[in-house]
């Protein structure tokens, strides 16, 4: 049985689609206030699932917040920062 290519690209395009969309482990809230690229939060640093941290763009990764409850750091993100979620 011959599958046509045009068939088989939208085949894969779902896996693919799938794959590159579960990568990412957390969120950047209000990411339009934030110039850089989520790829500048080490891993180590992202919160843990069900947290979030208040990430400022100029400080070093050390000197960053501890992670803590989402409904109360959104509440007060400063205009430096953004509100990463696990």
């Amino acid at each position: 049985m011959r599958i046509s290519t045009s068939r088989f690209h939208r085949l894969l395009a779902l896996p693919i689609f799938a794959v590159l969309t579960s990568c990412a482990a957390y969120s950047v809230v209000n990411s339009d206030r934030y110039s850089g690229s989520s790829s500048a939060v080490p891993a180590e640093y992202i919160p843990s699932p069900g947290f979030c941290r208040i990430w400022y763009k100029n400080r070093t990764p050390e000197q960053q917040p501890a992670q803590g409850d989402c409904d109360k750091l959104k509440q007060d993100v400063p205009d430096n920062a953004v509100l990463l979620k696990g």
